[in-house]
């Protein structure tokens, strides 16, 4: 059920703050920082220290030429979202997170990355984002993601991939030391052969072009495309047709759409994942939501003036499922 907060607060200021259609608002330890304006994530990154939650509102905001703190960022949603009256948070040019150090995180979730690279950091954490190139070097644990375009990595570090959908839109997918995809959807000209992985309770999709399967094991999970001596050696999966699959996903592009994930019953029939579940994004313990797991910061207003006593009207709306 949704819920709507409304809270009126009054601060004491003799400073004038306007509000803008951006905002940042920076947590560290008891104390609470707002900045405002396209480049609001640049300020309060640059003033977070390690440990720091960075929240987002909706809108386009400018990446920091790279992240080296381990932080939180919070954003209002990957996508738009009409029932919450979202549009989204969003970065559109390289969002770079670099080596971090030992027993530091960077952890987003919510948020729409044009190009996310995290070459050089092993401790990703990434949950209900869109990344439309994705490029990284292990380590990484996404949730509720979807992946288009290269996911790639040489280093010994794992990636963990849980009801997640990957399309790569037809580049190679090369992938490190070690992947475990668990109730994913995964499609496109892949390569397997540089790494070892597990596939469980997914549906995988080849589709042409360098899309050999070695080293790895897939079970309980809908092959669609395999045949000879490219399908997998493994247990429980059964091979299907695309057209027998999917509600109303032709699997030539990305939907934009969640709804042309969703199985037929007849495959329900056919296979269950491990935990008993229907295999793919929508089963599993953490099925897929676009939703933040938090609330969101809707409207920040701020009065024009102060009163006469000094006080400052700061007017928020947060919205909460």
């Amino acid at each position: 059920m949704k819920r709507t907060f409304l809270l009126i607060c009054t601060i004491l200021c003799a400073n004038v703050l306007m509000a803008q259609e951006q905002l940042a608002v920076l947590r560290h330890n008891d104390s609470t920082s707002v900045f405002y304006g396209q480049s609001a994530f640049v300020q309060a990154y640059t003033a977070a220290t390690h440990g720091d939650i960075i929240t987002l509102s909706d809108g386009i905001f400018t990446a920091p030429g790279s992240v080296r703190k381990g932080i939180t960022v919070r954003g209002n949603g990957a996508v738009a979202d009409t029932a919450r009256r979202s549009t989204g948070t969003y970065f559109m040019e390289n969002f770079q997170v670099a080596q971090l150090g030992d027993s530091l995180q960077f952890s987003a979730e919510g948020i729409y990355f044009n190009y996310f690279n995290s070459h050089q950091s092993y401790d990703i954490k990434l949950t209900r984002c869109y990344m439309k190139y994705f490029s990284q070097n292990g380590g990484v644990q996404a949730t509720n993601c979807i992946i288009k375009g290269t996911a790639d990595g040489t280093s010994s570090q794992n990636n963990t991939y849980t009801n997640c959908v990957i399309n790569n839109n037809g580049t190679n997918y090369y992938i490190p030391n070690f992947v475990i995809c668990n109730h994913c959807i995964i499609s496109g000209n892949d390569s397997y052969s540089y790494s070892s992985y597990q596939f469980n309770n997914c549906v995988v999709r080849k589709s042409g072009g360098n899309d050999t399967i070695l080293n790895g094991a897939v079970n309980y999970s809908v092959l669609i495309g395999f045949t000879g001596t490219n399908s997998p050696t493994s247990s429980g999966n059964v091979a299907m047709s695309l057209s027998d699959v999917f509600e109303n996903w032709n699997g030539n592009s990305l939907p934009t759409d969640l709804e042309t994930y969703v199985l037929k019953s007849s495959v329900s029939d056919s296979i269950q994942s491990l935990d008993g579940s229907e295999v793919g994004i929508f089963g599993g313990f953490m099925p897929f939501d676009w939703r933040p797991s938090y609330s969101i910061i809707k409207r920040f207003n701020v009065a024009n003036r102060t009163t006469a006593d000094g006080k400052l009207s700061v007017d928020i709306e947060v919205i909460s499922e």
